[in-house]
């Protein structure tokens, strides 16, 4: 070997080591950082409702609920499950009655013919509103779930209108978000990109989300400033526990996603909600959903992630309450005007 090969591998060498010492140093630091009155809030409620309800495509959907009131419907986003909703689960189920369910292939819900997409996250979002046969419903989608009540608003927009006052896109799109996340943050690889679900469990996921500073530091960037180790470690337990074919049919999906031209349709009570500080679907994508519907309202917090409801869930259920009651005061008004 001469000496020039020899001086390029040696380089590689420390450059690995140095990366591997960085995700270390960085691994440790985050999984030692902890917030005391967020954590409590992160467990997971235990007094709730449980509710197995049937998908059009042969499906099924595990749905938690608690409280009483006005129901606040939450979709949560890619390769999560409901009980990262728990912050608000604790803080609003006095007031509230708080729904949310495992989307389709995620947690205890079981995928229907029709598989992971957003047209079918979108049905699944009218079919169990007249399930609960609820009115004056707030729907909150996150990330994908955001994606999922933009594509019921044009899919199926009179049977939302009918039990819906207002609709919320938190830390979302209306747009195909970056190949770069979809690829590496939902650990699926080129199979995403070139939609070969069928290859999708060859990936080992298990060893890239297994606990330590690795996953650690993969999480973190869905999060913003000086996240909690508990908040981390729920996401990677919700990851880990999503099929790989799940997130390469999430993925395809949230790739071909955009409503840039029939979300306007929508005309009802509206609120965008992100954080200065997410990286997956940062504050300019927030503005253009802000653009794009003639009653929205955008709020930008400041310091937080892509994970606003474990990152400043008492913030967040201070928005959705005053929406709430502004958008159920609006309703009246707007029926008389389509009357």
């Amino acid at each position: 070997m001469d000496r020039r090969r020899a001086a390029i591998i040696g380089g590689v060498g420390l450059g690995v080591l140095a990366a591997v010492a960085a995700v270390h140093v960085a691994g440790t630091r985050i999984r030692r950082r902890h917030h005391v009155d967020l954590d409590e809030l992160l467990v997971p409620p235990e007094n709730v409702t449980r509710h197995r309800i049937a998908t059009s495509d042969g499906g099924s959907l595990h749905l938690v609920e608690a409280g009483s009131g006005q129901p606040l419907v939450l979709l949560h986003g890619v390769t999560l499950q409901w009980w990262v909703w728990s912050p608000l689960f604790h803080l609003l189920s006095d007031r509230f009655r708080v729904i949310a369910w495992d989307m389709r292939g995620h947690g205890g819900s079981e995928v229907g013919v029709d598989g992971v997409t957003l047209e079918a996250a979108g049905r699944d979002l009218v079919e169990v509103l007249e399930h609960l046969d609820l009115s004056d419903a707030i729907v909150v989608g996150h990330s994908m779930g955001g994606m999922a009540i933009g594509r019921s608003v044009v899919d199926h927009p009179d049977r939302l209108n009918a039990r819906s006052a207002g609709l919320v896109f938190l830390a979302t799109a209306a747009t195909s978000v970056s190949p770069r996340f979809v690829a590496g943050y939902l650990g699926a690889g080129a199979g995403v990109l070139a939609g070969k679900a069928d290859r999708a469990n060859a990936v080992p996921v298990d060893r890239l989300w297994r606990p330590g500073d690795l996953s650690a530091s993969l999480i973190r960037i869905a999060f913003g400033k000086e996240p909690s180790a508990d908040a981390i470690e729920a996401v990677r337990q919700m990851i880990i526990d999503v099929p790989t074919v799940t997130s390469v049919e999430a993925g395809a999906a949230i790739l071909n996603h955009d409503l840039t031209d029939d979300l306007g349709a929508y005309e009802g009570p509206a609120m965008v909600i992100v954080g200065s500080d997410d990286h997956l679907t940062p504050p300019r994508l927030a503005q253009r959903i802000a653009k794009l519907l003639p009653q929205a309202e955008l709020h930008v917090l400041e310091g937080v992630g892509h994970q606003v409801m474990q990152e400043q869930p008492r913030r967040l259920g201070e928005l959705l309450e005053r929406f709430a009651f502004s958008a159920r005061a609006e309703r009246p008004r707007r029926a008389a005007g389509r009357a």
